[in-house]
């Protein structure tokens, strides 16, 4: 099923209101990997057990079929290429933090992640420090912003593989028709499956990867801060305080900076929209974690 999906798959949102009107694409890049693993881990936990269970038993023929099948399943997976896609998502980060390089130049950090991955500890504290201490933390947020587009991005085929678990076995069938806000947060399918092939042999489903809800938990910071920032904003223009800046020159000079005289409610009305939406995206996200490896819908 996977193989014959086009390059975007588009999936209604929701299934009532306006989610019935909106659709949201899902990109069909790297899902052969995420599946390849996901297969290649439950399987590989199941074929230790297997052997396990043959070990111990008075009969060494016990579990033989199961085993010599599981075993050839395991045999045909071609391994994910892990460390070329590691290297193709730092790439892409730094090609998309390019055009930033007049905040910060991420070619400035990369030599910071050497060392971190080198463990140089002298080098670490001297790009903290002294003057290089700004450019380190500019070119930090230009990579981390990058870092998470190309993350958006892979969030993308990992939910369209929990959203083809989900609906099986009736896939073709419903992909077309199925709301895909509720799948992020479900656990259906094959997922109930695996439940009960771990159940017979004395094992849990081996948990998956949250990569979707790791991204989600960054789009909550981030809708937080936001919203810490522009109701600051709105306080100090509903107190009509004074911002001062000065500036250290050769010369004598002073630079006064105020907001301008815009009311109050126009920075108060997004911030409580992004502490809206920062409230129920927490309220959905702890619905999933709770839920996530579970083995009913949430």
């Amino acid at each position: 099923m996977a193989e014959d999906l086009p390059a975007v798959v588009w999936v209604r949102w929701g299934d009532k209101g306006l989610g019935r009107f909106l659709k949201v694409p899902y990109f069909r890049w790297f899902l052969r990997y995420f599946l390849t693993h996901h297969i290649s881990k439950s399987l590989s936990a199941l074929n230790r057990r297997l052997h396990a269970i043959a070990a111990l038993a008075n009969d060494p023929d016990t579990n033989k079929a199961n085993r010599e099948t599981v075993k050839l399943y395991l045999q045909s997976l071609p391994p994910p290429p892990y460390r070329k896609l590691v290297f193709v998502v730092v790439i892409a980060a730094v090609l998309l933090a390019v055009p930033l390089r007049g905040f910060g130049d991420v070619l400035d950090v990369l030599p910071l992640v050497g060392a971190l991955l080198r463990v140089d500890i002298t080098y670490v504290a001297r790009a903290f420090t002294g003057a290089e201490f700004g450019a380190t933390v500019r070119a930090t947020i230009v990579l981390l912003l990058g870092l998470s587009v190309v993350a958006s991005l892979m969030t993308s085929p990992f939910g369209l593989k929990r959203l083809l678990f989900n609906l099986y076995p009736l896939t073709k069938e419903r992909i077309a028709s199925t709301p895909a806000r509720d799948h992020a947060f479900s656990v259906e399918g094959i997922y109930i499956l695996e439940e009960q092939v771990f159940r017979e042999v004395g094992l849990r489903r081996p948990k998956e990867g949250l990569w979707d809800l790791f991204f989600l938990t960054f789009v909550l910071v981030l809708l937080l801060l936001l919203s810490l920032f522009l109701g600051l904003v709105a306080l100090s223009v509903a107190m009509s305080w004074d911002l001062i800046l000065e500036v250290d020159t050769n010369a004598p000079a002073s630079v006064d900076v105020s907001l301008p005289e815009v009311h109050w409610i126009f920075y108060a009305l997004p911030a409580i929209i992004f502490l809206i939406g920062f409230c129920g995206l927490l309220k959905r996200l702890l619905i999933a974690w709770r839920g996530r490896n579970g083995p009913a819908s949430v």
